[in-house]
């Protein structure tokens, strides 16, 4: 046997994966989707789905991940006696052209409580975590507004007074649950999302679409390039990226950086203020400041320039569109 000949599984799987990034049109409003703040994108959605950027297999392989780990959870969950019926159940709802397939339905006395299983990363897990389902609606992220939107139209498909969310953890395998009832803000979302939808169908009647409006879900959005602002380019190599997780890290950059810059700027003013003193103890702190050398060489011009090199670096910036 020659070198050659063992095969590049990451690469024959890769090229697997890749087989899979596709868009499919569809006729309908879907229940994963109705959240999206944008009537636009809902239309074209469903109108144009071919303008769509397909992603690429970096983020078709975190999909692929977060099947196995639903998969994995609703297996963990009837091996601990917990009896879930109706998996992969499709719903439609002709009135408002809706359809949706949820995980499936919790038998609990004599309801039986729709399901659906979400697995995330780590950080998108952190930001989901603390909040209840009321906060969810209010959340800054439109994928997370998403999520009560999915789940409180099976619920409305189904005549269910509650509904249960469970987020998984896909690194440490930690979970919550959110559930959810029908009635005050939740119901009224609920509705709104109806209203939308009605909104939609009106367009897909008459043939039309709204016009191409900047909002903050524009970032990232599959559409943005192609159907709306085909002319915006923000320079050479810079694509238009849908990664829920990276947007959380950003956003969370983004509420540190005041706090962090006024840090920086204590830090230097305290220390500056202890050159040439040894230290001092201030309530529960400790300071402590002594001199250090640096050593150097002084090199002729001439010389110096002789030993020059370019060394090759990033210099990466971020910065709010």
């Amino acid at each position: 046997m020659e070198l050659h000949e063992i095969p590049n599984i990451p690469e024959i799987l890769d090229t697997e994966t890749a087989k899979r990034i596709k868009s499919w049109p569809h006729p309908n409003n879907r229940a994963s989707e109705a959240g999206h703040p944008c009537v636009r994108f809902l239309v074209l959605s469903r109108t144009s789905n071919e303008l769509k950027i397909l992603h690429d297999v970096g983020l078709q392989r975190i999909f692929d991940e977060g099947n196995l780990h639903e998969d994995a959870l609703m297996r963990e969950m009837q091996d601990a006696g917990l009896r879930v019926i109706e998996q992969q159940r499709a719903y439609e709802w002709k009135k408002f052209q809706l359809t949706g397939r949820i995980d499936g339905k919790l038998p609990v006395d004599s309801s039986r409580i729709p399901l659906e299983i979400k697995s995330s990363s780590p950080n998108v897990f952190a930001a989901i975590c603390e909040l209840a389902p009321i906060d969810m609606l209010k959340s800054k992220f439109s994928w997370i507004r998403k999520y009560p939107a999915q789940m409180l139209l099976y619920m409305l498909m189904e005549g269910a007074e509650y509904g249960l969310m469970i987020f998984k953890n896909k690194t440490t395998g930690e979970k919550v649950q959110k559930i959810f009832r029908l009635e005050g803000e939740l119901l009224e979302y609920a509705e709104s999302i109806l209203k939308k939808l009605e909104t939609v169908n009106a367009h897909i009647d008459e043939g039309t679409c709204p016009d191409a409006a900047l909002i903050d879900d524009c970032k990232g959005c599959a559409f943005c390039k192609t159907a709306c602002f085909p002319g915006a380019d923000y320079g050479p190599g810079i694509d238009i990226l849908q990664d829920p997780d990276l947007e959380a890290k950003l956003d969370r950059r983004g509420e540190l950086e005041a706090g962090a810059k006024e840090f920086d700027a204590l830090d230097k003013e305290i220390k500056e203020g202890f050159k040439g003193r040894p230290g001092a103890v201030v309530g529960p702190w400790l300071i402590e400041s002594s001199k250090h050398g640096r050593r150097g060489v002084d090199l002729p011009p001439d010389i110096k320039k002789q030993y020059e090199k370019i060394t090759e670096y990033w210099i990466t910036k971020i910065g709010r569109l």
